[in-house]
């Protein structure tokens, strides 16, 4: 089984759509380990994702965000065909005065996927920013 994920952020000003955009995402050691015992029935689903100024490129063995900003708990989880989406908004009350450029998603603590996000985002108090983790599972023989 193949697990990848990917992140689509979109950006909201003053209620419009300014940007949508996809980063790749980095499903970390802990984060394979957490699908194992996930599907062994020892771990709880994934409850929050985060948010920080880190610029580090996402590695195997990270285990936090470089620098968080805030953590969420998922307000949503969609499930589709060999996929679920994890959705966290950050609202305008929230986070500013940073420059955000990486997030991830956590399930107990544990740090699930990580992704650098480019372009960053200056968030002020008139931007809202929505977070979707997409996890999609795979299998080729």
């Amino acid at each position: 089984m193949e697990v990848k994920a990917n992140v689509t952020i979109t950006v909201e000003r003053d209620g419009e759509l300014v940007e949508r955009f996809k980063v790749k995402n980095l499903i970390t050691n802990g984060g394979l380990n957490w699908f194992r015992d996930l599907a062994g029935g020892t771990v709880g689903r994934a409850d929050y994702q985060a948010v920080g100024t880190g610029t580090t490129a996402a590695a195997a063995t990270d285990t936090a965000l470089g620098a968080q900003v805030i953590k969420k708990t998922i307000d949503r989880r969609l499930d589709s065909d060999k996929k679920i989406t994890f959705q966290t908004l950050i609202l305008e009350a929230e986070a500013n005065g940073s420059t955000l450029s990486e997030v991830g998603l956590f399930g107990g603590g544990v740090l699930i996927a990580r992704a650098i996000i480019s372009p960053t985002i200056a968030k002020d108090v008139s931007i809202q920013v929505t977070i979707a983790h997409e996890v999609e599972f795979s299998y080729e023989a």
